[in-house]
C-alpha cells in the first residue's frame, strides 16, 4: 500500500486551509471583542459625564466695585 504524492499534497493543502481559517476567525473574534469592550467603556463615560451640571461663574465684590465706578 502506497500513498500517492497527489493525496499527500491534497492533505497538506487541506490542513493549511483549515489552520488559516481558524487563525482568521480567532483574530476576527478578538477584534470584535475589543470593539465591544470599547463601546461599553465609551457608554459608561458618557453616562457619568452628563450627571454634573455646568456651573456659571459668579461675580466677585471687586468686580462689582469696578462696574459701579
Amino acid at each position: 500500500m502506497s500513498i500517492s504524492m497527489q493525496s499527500l499534497n491534497d492533505a497538506v493543502v487541506a490542513i493549511i486551509v483549515t489552520v488559516g481559517i481558524a487563525v482568521a476567525l480567532s483574530i476576527a473574534f478578538a477584534a470584535a471583542g475589543a470593539f465591544a469592550q470599547r463601546g461599553k467603556i465609551k457608554a459608561r463615560r458618557a453616562a457619568h459625564a452628563v450627571a454634573v451640571p455646568a456651573q456659571h461663574p459668579t461675580q466677585t465684590d471687586n468686580a462689582r466695585e469696578l462696574v459701579l465706578r
